[in-house]
């Protein structure tokens, strides 16, 4: 089921890594953008390998556990976090912890899952040890959340998100991340960058431009600022090329579709938004695909949470 309200749930994992952290920093002004009561941002911090349920304050602690130790550092850093948060927010974005055990990658999922998040905000590397948060389990995260999953890897949320680039290519679900990119382009007044690459068939090509047409016209129509790229698909690897001419446009955000089964002629998940999310040095959003929505850009998605 589809919340498709705008954001009132953000979940960020926290490893206590300045990357985690730096996620927070990018999940807190996500929350802003609502500009709404009642905004909640979850922090949570998963401890590799235990076995015990979500605890959200040390009564809750098992007598003996042998976790018991970590699990009461990580709350004491968590309280101490989420009171600076607290104290420093002018907005109405509240602020809650949860300490949890199991494998990382699928308990952020099934906590976003079971607390309806509808964004997950996450850091790329963890300095910890815990390898929940290198890129590959970034990935992982992706393949199955429940809802967008935001990706920060070491650039500050500084002025906002004003230049978001959306690449676009031949998938039907490839228009589904758009709307999400007019929420936050109204927002932060920004300018949306739309690039694709040239097919060397012809046919396809036609249909990659009547798809660059039709999403500019679009963003116009909402009084939304646009560009329009198509960079030459001879030039190399079309992720680190695309990379490397967003940070030329000096991009805030990248939005792409988490899954991706088809799109360019090579250009799957597998090598394009996963090479995306793994090196990308500019804070990416993954949109998870609604098949029954595909293509149909009129339909006001957003950022919601659903199950699978």
């Amino acid at each position: 089921m589809y919340n498709n309200d705008l954001i009132n749930s953000t979940l960020v994992p926290i490893d206590f890594s300045e990357t985690s952290l730096l996620a927070l920093e990018h999940a807190a002004a996500i929350a802003k953008i609502i500009g709404d009561k009642n905004q909640l941002v979850t922090l949570v911090h998963v401890i590799e390998g235990a076995n015990f349920n979500s605890i959200t304050e040390a009564a809750q602690i098992e007598a003996g556990s042998r976790d018991a130790l970590a699990i009461e550092g990580a709350i004491n850093r968590l309280h101490k976090i989420t009171e600076k948060y607290t104290a420093n927010s002018t907005d109405a974005v509240q602020y809650k912890y949860i300490v949890a055990g199991g494998k990382a990658y699928k308990k952020i999922a099934e906590l976003a899952e079971q607390l309806e998040a509808d964004c997950i905000v996450m850091g790329t590397h963890g300095s910890s040890g815990i390898q929940a948060f290198a890129g590959s389990n970034a990935s992982r995260v992706i393949h199955i959340a429940p809802c967008p999953v935001v990706v920060v890897r070491e650039k500050p949320f500084g002025r906002g998100y004003k230049n978001i680039v959306l690449p676009l290519d031949l998938t039907k679900e490839t228009k589904q991340k758009v709307n999400i990119a007019v929420k936050v382009a109204s927002y932060y007044d920004s300018t949306v960058h739309l690039v694709t690459s040239r097919e060397s068939a012809d046919d396809l090509d036609k249909k990659l431009q009547l798809n660059l047409n039709q999403v500019e016209k679009y963003l116009q129509e909402r009084n939304i600022k646009v560009t329009t790229t198509t960079l030459e698909s001879g030039s190399g690897n079309f992720a680190m090329q695309s990379l490397v001419w967003a940070q030329g446009k000096e991009a805030d955000l990248i939005i792409i579709m988490a899954e991706q089964e088809k799109g360019w002629t090579e250009y799957i998940y597998g090598t394009y938004a996963q090479q995306i999310v793994n090196r990308s040095p500019i804070p990416v959003m993954a949109v998870t695909p609604r098949p029954e929505l595909a293509g149909l850009i009129e339909n006001p998605l957003g950022m919601g949470h659903h199950t699978h």
